[in-house]
């Protein structure tokens, strides 16, 4: 595990990681942890849903590049609508007490933007979460490790 491609990220980069960890701590916790409902839930909770709506709106932030088509946003920016739509149904659904709603948001929110996203991309994508854990690999090193044909 390396640390230095986030280190080296623009501090909008670094923002995003760091609360999209600290919602995973937070989502965590509060689906193996605490007690449905308990003062100590209803804390983490509001953490959770302000992490990740922080992470969703700091991603606005990240661009591509200047030569991208779609003003320097890619696919995955396509998760922001989606997150604080699902942040909204999550707190409407806690304090309308829906429960089937609030669970139906935070399972989504938990399961499909941070467990499924960060698998992503940290085994298939190419970017810096990959790089973190994995490392790089230049042109050179990957010659040298395959061998003489």
């Amino acid at each position: 595990m390396n640390l230095q491609p986030l280190l080296r990220a623009s501090w909008a980069i670094q923002l995003h990681v760091y609360t999209l960890v600290l919602a995973f701590v937070a989502g965590t916790g509060q689906f193996f942890v605490t007690r449905k409902g308990s003062p100590i839930h209803r804390v983490l909770g509001r953490c959770f849903l302000g992490l990740m709506l922080a992470s969703a709106l700091v991603t606005l932030l990240i661009r591509l590049g200047p030569q991208n088509r779609f003003y320097g946003l890619s696919l995955l920016h396509l998760y922001v609508p989606l997150v604080v739509g699902l942040c909204a149904l999550a707190w409407l659904g806690a304090v309308k007490h829906r429960i089937q709603l609030h669970r139906f948001a935070v399972i989504t929110l938990y399961f499909g933007s941070l467990v499924f996203t960060g698998y992503v991309q940290i085994f298939w994508a190419n970017g810096i979460t990959h790089k973190i854990f994995f490392g790089t690999r230049d042109a050179h090193s990957a010659l040298n490790q395959e061998g003489p044909h």
